[in-house]
């Protein structure tokens, strides 16, 4: 038995960080088994160090800390409200509210969800993914009892009418203690997709035409502006990322604690086309991690 339903943590914590937290442990513990079976509200408050995407981050660091609300129907339907709270120096803002809706279920050892977000960023977001208005995800896992199998298809929709899919997978093995308060999963995953979302980000925030002139991976802090930007092979579904992580739970009555520190390795760097001139991306691996209270009720 699973300590903690993951798939509503990481709803709660939004679906944008830790490389989408991947859904890993889809059912509720002993500890908090009375709001399996009925409907229930669950408040979280959490912070993360740097928003990463799919190793993808701007050169200025993204600390969020992010409230969420969400109600959970018995039925499966979830309703899911939060905002993220920019806590960067000299940029202290609400950068991005989200909206997510979905359904989630269960047969035996098969587990799903399928969910629609609706993304609200700040005009001077530097989030990769700040250009991203809507998402539909589909998340699936297998319990094979000596390890589980995740795999999660995301649709991004973007203000400029492009779309990306993302595919992201992960073999999980979880250690629970056996008063099934404690738990911690070793994670292994593997992210794919195409580069519309990251296109945008760099014509809008970095090198663009946008108002909000980020810095970006590799940017620097004279930022001239370009009109006229792209990345090679921006629709090419490719390798992105590998990580690991140690997601890391504790429950208490109504209470549960989540830490999750994740190493990320870039893979295919992007090749981008400014003013005809070529310029290959340097990405290096990332280190960063999240922290997160939520009480249900």
């Amino acid at each position: 038995m699973k300590l903690i339903n993951y798939n509503i943590l990481v709803l709660i914590l939004t679906i944008l960080f830790s490389n989408l937290v991947n859904s890993q442990n889809n059912e509720v513990t002993e500890s908090v088994n009375e709001y399996s079976n009925s409907s229930y509200i669950s408040l979280s408050l959490n912070y993360i160090n740097d928003a990463v995407f799919m190793g993808r981050k701007d050169s200025i660091s993204t600390p969020y800390l992010y409230p969420s609300i969400m109600f959970h129907h018995k039925s499966g339907f979830y309703a899911n409200g939060s905002f993220s709270y920019l806590t960067e120096p000299n940029e202290s803002r609400i950068d991005l509210s989200l909206i997510t809706i979905g359904y989630d279920f269960s047969i035996k050892k098969f587990e799903g969800d399928i969910s629609i977000s609706k993304y609200f960023f700040n005009e001077d977001s530097y989030n990769v993914i700040s250009q991203v208005e809507t998402d539909l995800t589909v998340n699936l896992e297998y319990d094979f009892d000596v390890i589980e199998f995740g795999l999660m298809a995301i649709t991004f929709f973007s203000n400029d009418s492009n779309t990306d899919f993302i595919l992201i997978s992960e073999f999980s093995k979880d250690f629970i203690t056996n008063n099934q308060k404690f738990q911690l999963s070793p994670t292994i995953g593997a992210s794919f997709g195409s580069q519309n979302f990251y296109e945008q980000y760099y014509s809008n925030t970095q090198f663009g035409n946008g108002k909000n002139q980020g810095q970006g991976q590799g940017g620097s802090d004279n930022v001239i502006v370009q009109n006229n930007i792209q990345i090679n092979e921006s629709e090419k579904f490719n390798l992105m990322a590998i990580e690991l992580s140690l997601p890391i739970w504790y429950v208490h009555k109504s209470y549960a604690f989540l830490f999750v520190p994740n190493l990320v390795f870039p893979q295919n760097e992007s090749e981008l086309i400014i003013d005809d001139i070529l310029v290959q991306e340097d990405l290096d691996p990332t280190f960063y991690w999240m922290i997160g209270v939520s009480y249900m009720f």
